[in-house]
Order: C-alpha cells, then structure tokens, then sequence
C-alpha cells in the first residue's frame, strides 16, 4: 500500500524555485532514501511534506488523504514524525523530558509501555535519562532526536541526514537502529549523503538535484550505475 505520495510538488523560498516537480512515493513498510548533493531539495522536501514549507503546485497525500494545506501540528497527529536535521533538543530540558514531549503527539495509548520500548534501542540514553540536552555529545543528540520521533509511534519517520558529522562507529550504530525501527514496522523516509549507509538500509532510493528526481530505483540498480553516481553524487 502506498503511504505516502507526493505528485508534481513545486515549492519555493521567495522566488527561488527550490522543488521544481517532485514526484515521488513511499510503501507501507520501507525505507525509502532521497540521496543527492547539498541544495540539491532533499530537505526542503521534508519541509514541504510537514507543511514547514508550503507548496505553491502539486499534491501531498498521506493514507490516501490530502495533507498538502495542513497545518504541520495536524500533520503530525496524522502519524508523521519529522526528525530534523538540526537535531532540536530542548537543551534545559533531561532526556526524559525531551521524550515526554515527543509522545504529546502519539497516536496510541501506553506512552509509558512506548517509553520502554524506545529507550531499548537507545541504551546509552537509559543510561543518560535524567541529563539535561545541552550536555548530551552530538551522537547522543542525534540519538535523543530519533527516539523522540519514535515515542509517538508514527506510521511514517522523517529522518533528515542523521548521520552527518558523526563518528563511524556511531553511524554504524544508527545505521542499525534505523533498520531495526523499520522491522518492527516504521516506515520510514530518510535524507541521507553518505551513499554507503543510503545503499545498506533502502528498499528503494531517489537521487536528487537541483530540485528534480534524477533517479529511482533499487540499491542494487544505484550501486550498478556510476554514471548517476559520477553525475549527481560526486562519487
């Protein structure tokens, strides 16, 4: 079933034409990769699917319903969680409080149950829970900023660039937490440069830049071709 779909999305900043007819699609189930240069319109993509930034033309559906005036507040009680990639931890506020907030847009009861379950994965941040955001280290950030998604219990994640500026060894680590989300039924649409981590999670990918879809097709089909990779990645 297809989850979400957005069909010929023009948004703008100003008079800058930043998407200029997006068209893409997210089944029930996967990890769907938008992979592509800096400016190339990954994240304003995220933006204009959570109505931070209006599309003037095209269509944004989620379940089938039409999302694409919504105000972003209804938008997350439709059971999208957005992860930016500023992170946004409250930095006076503990971990605890951190995910408490994010579970204020759950659409399921047994937040605490739900709480448990999410710490699971984040161990370090068991560990951390009464640490207020500003002394958590980047990774524990990002970390933090994931499991707050992941507490609403969303049908569908918006993960923007969660690996960026992090330690190999902690990329892996979300590398493998992002996989694991998915298995237990997240579906999830991920923003990603490092085409190594893109490839191991994707059902599927879209290369993007300067504002278009360049690519769609499988990890295996991206990895097989290096002319989009040497055209639109830099690789």
């Amino acid at each position: 079933m297809t989850l979400l779909e957005l069909e010929d999305v023009h948004t703008y900043y100003g008079e800058a034409h930043i998407l200029q007819g997006v068209s893409l699609r997210v089944g029930e189930g996967e990890v769907v990769t938008l992979i592509g240069r800096n400016g190339a319109g990954k994240t304003t993509t995220l933006r204009s699917i959570m109505g931070i930034a209006r599309p003037r033309r095209g269509r944004v559906r989620f379940l089938d319903e039409d999302i694409t005036h919504l105000e972003t507040h209804a938008i997350a009680r439709r059971g999208i969680a957005y992860v930016p990639e500023e992170r946004r931890v409250l930095p006076n506020l503990s971990v605890l409080e951190n995910l408490k907030l994010g579970m204020l847009g759950g659409r399921v009861d047994g937040g605490g149950r739900r709480l448990e379950e999410v710490l699971d994965h984040f161990p370090k941040l068991r560990e951390r829970i009464a640490h207020k955001g500003r002394f958590l280290s980047g990774g524990e950030q990002q970390m933090l900023a994931i499991a707050r998604g992941m507490v609403a219990a969303p049908a569908l994640m918006l993960v923007d660039e969660p690996t960026e500026g992090l330690a190999p060894l902690l990329v892996q680590t979300l590398t493998e937490v992002l996989a694991e989300i998915n298995r237990r039924g997240t579906t999830v649409l991920l923003v990603e440069q490092t085409l190594e981590v893109a490839l191991a999670l994707s059902h599927r990918l879209y290369v993007m830049d300067q504002g278009r879809i360049q690519f769609e097709g499988s990890p295996e089909a991206l990895g097989k071709d290096p002319s989009i990779q040497q055209r639109f990645l830099g690789v």
